[in-house]
């Protein structure tokens, strides 16, 4: 299942009826995979807290609820990872392609609290080009090769 909401200052108000506002609920097989929820500060930043699983199964929907507040948004649109558990390649091509409509859109997109193992994922494929801020100090003094430059063996 993907539960999304809004929460308006400190108030939560997830939203179970489809008339087109930012709430949504598609149930999946599996338990509760990915939970959506973003609130918007005094300053106007929107922040989406992710929870559970960005993976094939919430790809689609996951996207397109990211790519809604980026466009219903004003200010700059943060998107809270620290309790994102799992992400799969079609997880990391959501955030990809949402980092492209943002940036197509002139819209400031940035991802916080992501895992350390994320952040060695996004290096190594160079998805940190599209998310500066994830580069982390520590990471980059080691040399992970990107995807690009692993060099292929010789028979």
């Amino acid at each position: 299942m993907v539960r999304v909401g809004r929460a308006v200052g400190d108030r939560g108000t997830p939203k179970r009826e489809s008339n087109g506002d930012m709430g949504v609920m598609i149930d999946f097989p599996r338990a509760l995979q990915l939970e959506l929820s973003y609130r918007v500060a005094a300053d106007g930043t929107a922040t989406v807290q992710v929870r559970g699983e960005l993976d094939i199964a919430t790809a689609d929907q996951a996207y397109a609820y990211f790519r809604d507040v980026v466009d219903n948004q004003e200010g700059p649109v943060a998107i809270d990872l620290a309790d994102l558990t799992f992400c799969d390649a079609a997880g990391l091509g959501v955030l990809a392609r949402v980092a492209g409509h943002a940036k197509r859109s002139g819209r400031i997109l940035t991802l916080t609290e992501a895992r350390p193992s994320l952040l060695r994922i996004m290096r190594i494929t160079g998805m940190d080009e599209a998310f500066p801020e994830v580069r982390n100090p520590s990471l980059a003094l080691l040399s992970w090769p990107r995807q690009e430059n692993v060099p292929a063996h010789a028979s």
